[in-house]
């Protein structure tokens, strides 16, 4: 990440990139959501240098590799992957390849609220699904 940050954002950063991690491996998500968000409150603050495009970026370029060590974790301790996830990894790599490019095309504040009213769907459904409802 560009720009200039203190010791303590650097702690903090660490402690986020941490718990993005522990979330990834735990529930196969969320790691992302909690980088965007503190990285995104870091950049609003003034500190890191980083534009709204570039904190979604930062997540992307670390789920990336939090996701890779998880699934390796994953398999050595004997969890079976299923081999439809391949049926998954391709059209969501060409999904990545788009949504890139697409990244520079869309104003910040779209993509800012399209990922709010996903992070919001989301957390809807999964709240009525454990209650039943769904």
């Amino acid at each position: 990440m560009g720009g200039t940050y203190s010791s303590r954002d650097f702690l903090l950063l660490a402690c986020v990139g941490a718990l993005a991690g522990t979330l990834n491996g735990l529930i196969g998500t969320g790691g992302g959501i909690v980088i965007i968000y503190a990285v995104g409150k870091m950049a609003s603050a003034g500190r890191g240098g980083l534009s709204r495009r570039d904190v979604f970026a930062t997540a992307v370029a670390s789920v990336l590799p939090i996701s890779a060590v998880s699934a390796v974790i994953y398999a050595v301790g004997g969890v079976d992957l299923p081999a439809g996830a391949g049926r998954f990894a391709v059209p969501a790599v060409l999904g990545g390849v788009i949504g890139g490019f697409a990244l520079d095309r869309v104003k910040g504040k779209i993509v800012s609220a399209i990922f709010s009213l996903l992070v919001m769907w989301a957390g809807i459904s999964l709240l009525l699904r454990s209650a039943g409802v769904l």
